[in-house]
């Protein structure tokens, strides 16, 4: 066998490896623009009013928010939010805290959970998820999107919109 063979055979083994490594590096990537944390605060139902909580709080639900596509003021958003005890909340909205006006309230839906998510569902905590479509972020600067649960408590999820 001469030489120019085994050089394309390395070759191309080499193009495979950093091929594998390069997709697998991809599919571990989150799309960081388009997912959220959640906060969590205090809701007095009867005075409407949302209150902060900062501090580490042991009755904080988890949660997560990532949008389809980035969102933008010109279009409509749909996105995933996944939160512990999930069956608890009651209601969702827009609110720009800023601006002191909120939006439409969007369509929800309940939600698959994803595959890297599998293992929450049956931890006991009630986690799930739900699919939230036909939210109007129609301006741009700061919008909560709110998670309302039976016991008091808001999932609150910072969303910066540009444009």
């Amino acid at each position: 066998m001469s030489k120019f063979p085994k050089i394309i055979l390395i070759f191309g083994i080499f193009v495979l490896i950093i091929g594998a490594i390069f997709i697998s590096i991809k599919k571990q990537e989150k799309p960081v623009d388009f997912e959220y944390s959640m906060k969590t605060g205090d809701y007095d139902k009867a005075t409407g009013k949302v209150t902060h909580q900062d501090s580490v709080d042991p009755s904080k639900y988890l949660g997560m928010l990532q949008f389809n596509a980035k969102p933008d003021s010109k279009n409509m958003a749909t996105a995933l939010v996944c939160a512990e005890q999930v069956a608890k909340i009651e209601k969702v909205d827009l609110y720009m805290p800023d601006m002191g006006h909120g939006s439409q309230p969007p369509t929800v839906a309940k939600g698959n959970i994803p595959s890297n998510l599998q293992s929450q569902a049956g931890s006991g905590i009630g986690f799930g998820c739900l699919n939230i479509s036909n939210m109007q972020l129609f301006m741009p600067g700061l919008w909560q999107v709110r998670l309302f649960y039976s016991d008091g408590k808001v999932g609150l999820f910072n969303v910066e919109i540009g444009d």
